[in-house]
């Protein structure tokens, strides 16, 4: 073997070598160092320089710098608001409230109320709802004076069938028409005053059991509803509501505060894997170009 070309040959590629060595190994704890070490070392005392690691030592600032970026330019209201009213996204929301809304649809209200209450709560408000209704009927009854239009109206009626008896009409004499009918008035209020209560009571208790134990559909007329022009309406109420509810929201929670502490409360290995995550490759990158440029050095310092 030739020794002499060997060391000549070892000269030359020793150079390029020994500088890609250095340079990868230098990048290599340059990266390393930007996480490591976690905490700082100390001898009699006195820290170490350069620990802890850059990011470590950086750390408070690092999640505030991160927490400001995500707050005035991650999560801003246009942002929020572009994201969330989206056609597939109004679309998607409509046709969820109107599937939702056919199917309660089809559910007695009895079967609805019970989704919010007991059948102890919605008997106690049937009550509730028909003893107002009898209230109500019997005042107004009382305002109108239902004996006295049956009495004025019977007036009309007799002396049309008066005319009509020829002869005998002689007999009826319009006092005794004006007997009949008061007597008739009386007797009509007094029984309303009496019984009236009991009767709208009784009618409304059934026709509310009716209400109660049919389907929705009936009274809402759901099947002859234009649903695509529901679905349209409901997008735009979304649409409202989210720009309103946003402004609230955003006015009241400071994104840029919670995400600064969820970073702040991360551990450095967390935040480690997470930056490896996503710039392992990068990083890689450049401990190989460190490499490279040593080479590269290592090569021009043959020939100077």
């Amino acid at each position: 073997m030739d020794w002499e070309k060997f060391n000549v040959v070892l000269n030359y590629i020793s150079g390029p070598l020994i500088g890609a060595l250095i340079g990868y190994v230098t990048n290599y704890i340059a990266v390393k160092m930007l996480f490591h070490p976690y905490k700082p070392i100390k001898i009699f005392g006195l820290t170490l320089p350069f620990t802890p690691g850059i990011i470590p030592k950086r750390k408070p600032r690092l999640a505030e710098a991160i927490g400001r970026a995500v707050g005035n330019r991650l999560f801003t209201e246009d942002d929020l608001v572009n994201m969330l009213t989206t056609d597939e996204v109004k679309t998607q929301v409509s046709k969820s409230v109107c599937d939702k809304a056919m199917e309660l649809s089809e559910k007695t209200l009895n079967e609805l109320l019970l989704s919010f209450t007991s059948q102890e709560g919605i008997n106690s408000a049937k009550a509730t709802a028909v003893e107002f209704i009898t209230a109500k009927v019997m005042e107004s009854a009382n305002e109108i004076n239902i004996g006295n239009i049956i009495a004025e109206r019977g007036e009309a009626v007799m002396r049309e069938k008066k005319a009509s008896l020829g002869f005998l009409g002689m007999f009826i004499t319009d006092e005794l028409i004006a007997s009949l009918l008061e007597q008739l008035k009386a007797e009509v209020n007094t029984y309303i005053e009496a019984d009236g209560r009991t009767l709208i009571a009784d009618k409304t208790a059934e026709k509310s059991e009716d209400v109660f134990n049919s389907p929705i559909s009936e009274f809402v007329g759901a099947h002859s509803i234009d649903r695509s022009a529901v679905e349209e309406r409901i997008g735009q109420i979304y649409e409202e509501i989210v720009k309103r509810a946003l402004k609230s929201l955003l006015g009241s929670i400071n994104i840029s505060k919670i995400v600064e502490e969820k970073v702040n409360v991360m551990s450095v290995k967390e935040l480690e894997e997470l930056c490896l995550s996503v710039m392992k490759k990068e990083l890689s990158a450049i401990v190989n170009l460190g490499a490279l440029i040593g080479f590269v050095i290592g090569i021009v310092n043959i020939f100077i």
